[in-house]
């Protein structure tokens, strides 16, 4: 018991920045769930925009896209496949409060906090739309391995991501001290 209070001691910068950041993920998260996501129509405007990109890539690259039927909503993919459906937790928004919740709590200037946060957003949100491509993709080239791509192979690419723009933060921060 005695040791476990001084390892607790030694590592309170640690267990503060921790609970610090669990505090402030759930608060934007609850403010996310409760009130912005009941009352805006801000995850709709963000598939639309998720959609839209990853058609306009789709294109890009010389496939021809699903034709929109008003059945499905947020649905889109390559033409002669069931397509992919992008639902609200695929629209990275968590994923922007996550991401935002580290480097709020962590030390640093403001306005570097304020610009990394934003290039971090735009980043997530580029992933995002190339795993909705991968995802239309698979779907086209092989179907039987969606559910595995969506669940595994694409999330852990994208929170490792996450995970190497965190540590560049860090290191950002113990050499420049910005």
């Amino acid at each position: 018991m005695k040791e476990l209070l001084l390892n607790l001691k030694k590592n309170k910068k640690a267990i503060v920045f921790v609970a610090s950041m669990l505090g402030v993920y759930l608060f934007f998260q609850s403010l996310y769930d409760y009130v912005i996501s009941p009352n805006t129509s801000v995850d709709a405007v963000l598939i639309d925009l998720i959609i839209s990109q990853s058609e306009g890539i789709l294109q890009f690259l010389g496939y021809e896209l699903l034709t929109p039927n008003p059945m499905y909503t947020d649905h889109m993919g390559i033409k002669d496949t069931a397509g992919v459906i992008i639902g609200t937790p695929c629209d990275g928004l968590s994923l922007f409060i996550l991401f935002t919740s580290f480097l709020l709590v962590f030390s640093g200037k403001w306005w570097f906090k304020i610009i990394y946060i934003l290039l971090g957003i735009g980043l997530i949100h580029f992933l995002n739309v190339l795993r909705v491509v991968a995802l239309a993709l698979v779907v086209k080239y092989s179907p039987e391995s969606l559910d595995f791509h969506h669940s595994y192979t694409f999330t852990l690419f994208i929170y490792s991501i996450i995970f190497l723009v965190w540590m560049l933060r860090i290191k950002l921060y113990q050499k420049k001290g910005i």
